[in-house]
């Protein structure tokens, strides 16, 4: 084969092999495109659009702007709390624990080393951080922790264990059926989790994590309820 047959064979292959690329091009580009199917987006429910007031509090000098104030229980049945009297917490009478959405005038934030063997949910540390209080049926005053100090570190737990505005008003949207339901920490079916949480508190257990389609148990001081979920709703409650 000659020089310039061979080069004219060259060029053709590659001319065809342009070609069929292009032919591909034109070919995909004049289908119509497929839309990938997209994930339905989650609607913003009325409780979804609640945001609890934060204090970020980071020192004891920030804690003690609590003193004077009113706050609620928000890590319902998840805190200890003590008789305070004589400037000193009594550790060896624990006055139990306390229930969700209590209503607390907080009268004074005080620091006391508890002793080494005291079962707490806050770390013991150096020393712990109390808040004293008052309810509004008991004259006497308790104290609970609130924060840790372990050389020049401090941590505090306000935000998670506290409302800081009254959850009655924060979620009014809720009826009054429900309020008194979560009022008598009472379940009753139709009530979602997040009341239901409120009225049995923090200490809760599931074998599944899809919030709202599930069974949780709670330990509502003690008391124990089951209660399975559809569609966040309670379809039954069970205490146990």
């Amino acid at each position: 084969m000659k020089n310039w047959q061979a080069i004219g064979l060259l060029s053709l292959v590659v001319l065809l092999a342009a070609g069929g690329y292009l032919a591909y091009v034109f070919h995909e580009r004049s289908e119509p495109a497929v839309q990938k199917a997209q994930a339905p987006q989650r609607v913003l429910t009325d409780d979804d659009v609640v945001q609890p007031r934060k204090m970020y509090i980071a020192t004891l000098k920030d804690a003690k702007d609590l003193a004077g104030k009113t706050v609620w229980i928000q890590a319902g049945y998840a805190l200890d709390y003590y008789p305070y009297a004589a400037g000193r917490v009594e550790f060896a009478h624990p006055a139990g624990v306390l229930p969700s959405i209590e209503k607390l005038e907080i009268v004074n934030i005080v620091t006391q080393k508890a002793p080494a063997n005291l079962a707490t949910r806050v770390p013991l540390g150096d020393k712990q951080v109390f808040a004293v209080f008052k309810t509004p049926d008991d004259p006497k005053e308790y104290a609970t922790a609130i924060g840790t100090i372990k050389g020049t570190d401090e941590t505090y737990y306000c935000d998670q264990m506290f409302y800081y505005d009254d959850p009655h008003n924060l979620y009014k949207h809720w009826p009054q059926d429900v309020w008194q339901a979560v009022d008598q920490h009472q379940p009753k079916p139709g009530m979602n989790e997040l009341q239901v949480a409120m009225a049995l508190g923090t200490i809760q257990q599931s074998q599944s994590s899809d919030y709202g389609n599930r069974t949780v148990t709670y330990d509502a001081g003690g008391k124990k309820w089951a209660v399975s979920f559809v569609k966040d709703k309670a379809t039954t409650v069970t205490p146990e």
